[in-house]
């Protein structure tokens, strides 16, 4: 396998030193370049490919960002990572305009690695050109909303109010219907009609609110009319409610700490995506689909990519990664069906997110649409040392079909 090219950029030696030390062990996956700035960078790029830039955003002279936007312009498929000391808001939206990933200094070696990993990993998912053709280019894509990069900065600030990100919402009117919809459903269970933003997010918390931005962007740029697969539709996102919600109840079971059980939820959320995009976009591949799954017995990842050239986990993954959601949840969602394939040895949103697919949507039940079936890897589960939490979760996964069935 040829060593992937990765560029750093920084006027501060102390840290490109450290990041050489630290990433040593993997010289023979990676080839490492350096750079102290902008310009020397751009002339580094110009004699060398390379797959993977790192750049701090505050530099003299040329900015991070003024870089990071040239890179995007002469090599668009060079992946742009943020590597920063600087949190403020203003920072963070400048790195989610221009990046693929924001990771903040001190950054460790294992995260470091992690993170290099995980973009490398979906990066080869998504150059497969048949993804492309059937999925439909950026230019084709609906782009991720403005407000969802807002949003997610404000909510980083420290210094953003409630009544700051309910300004925010308040710009988008279905957006706001939807927040009022939810916070108004069986879901919470309350005894009065709430009809401020304000009050409303107050009930539904930060997090949550990122996740139904995207989802409402995802009902819009893949909708399907088509009146014979309303019912998939309709399942599709029930399910969708439940594995989020069972993604969030394991990664909290594990006392996974910081945003770790929120990327858990989304990537629960997420995680039929590319389901969605088949049923808005398969036309006749659509429908030999489903007809395969109903009469073989082959596998349905295999199905798709005999049909499609790619599976759904594929597509998905595909689509996230143009829209820059974090490689931690696109891996969850590309890798849920071969959880194996992964290098981290502990609990992540993708062991939170294979065994909340699984333990819904289990292969084999009677009542199960083999559309939605997921085979839980035991052996993923030893290796992580997990398989003892299996009845746990079981548990946990009871407790959210009681609960939605109750609604």
């Amino acid at each position: 396998m040829t060593a992937k090219n990765i560029l750093f950029v920084d006027d501060d030696e102390n840290i490109t030193n450290g990041i050489m030390r630290q990433l040593r062990p993997y010289r023979g996956e990676w080839q490492l370049f350096i750079a102290k700035n902008g310009d020397q960078a751009l002339k580094i790029m110009a004699k060398q490919p390379i797959d993977l830039i790192v750049s701090d955003i505050v530099m003299p002279g040329m900015g991070g960002d003024e870089l990071l936007k040239t890179v995007c312009e002469l090599y668009p498929a060079t992946v742009r990572m943020v590597l920063s000391g600087y949190t403020d808001e203003k920072t963070l939206k400048i790195s989610l305009e221009v990046a693929h990933q924001y990771l903040s200094k001190p950054c460790n070696a294992e995260t470091l690695r992690e993170s290099i990993s995980q973009v490398f990993k979906i990066q080869a998912c998504v150059r497969n050109p048949q993804i492309i053709t059937g999925v439909g280019d950026l230019n084709k894509l609906p782009p991720l909303p403005k407000i969802y990069q807002e949003l997610n900065a404000a909510i980083t600030d420290e210094d953003s109010t409630i009544r700051d990100i309910a300004d925010i919402f308040a710009r988008d009117m279905v957006l706001s219907a939807k927040l009022l919809q939810l916070v108004n459903s069986p879901y919470f269970g309350l005894k009065r009609t709430v009809s401020n933003l304000t009050d409303a997010i107050s009930l539904i918390g930060l997090k949550k609110l990122s996740s139904l931005v995207l989802s409402v962007h995802i009902r819009t740029s893949f909708p399907a009319n088509n009146p014979d697969i309303q019912g998939y539709i309709e399942y599709l996102w029930q399910d969708a409610c439940r594995a989020s919600e069972l993604a969030r109840l394991i990664s909290l079971s594990e006392e996974q700490q910081e945003d770790r059980p929120d990327q858990a939820y989304l990537g629960g959320l997420l995680h039929n995506m590319g389901l969605l995009i088949f049923l808005s976009r398969g036309g006749d591949k659509l429908k030999n689909l489903i007809s395969a799954v109903q009469n073989t017995d082959t596998p349905i990842a295999e199905l798709e990519t005999a049909i499609f050239g790619f599976t759904r986990s594929e597509a998905a993954a595909y689509v996230l990664s143009l829209w820059k959601i974090p490689p931690r949840i696109i891996e969850a969602i590309l890798l849920q069906n071969t959880p194996m394939d992964s290098d981290y040895e502990g609990v992540n949103a993708l062991t939170a997110v294979h065994v909340a697919a699984c333990l819904l949507n289990p292969t084999g039940q009677d009542n199960s649409d083999p559309m939605f079936a997921m085979t839980l890897d035991s052996a993923y589960l030893q290796r992580i040392n997990k398989l003892g939490r299996l009845p746990y979760w079981q548990k946990l996964a009871d407790k959210v079909t009681a609960n939605q069935t109750a609604q």
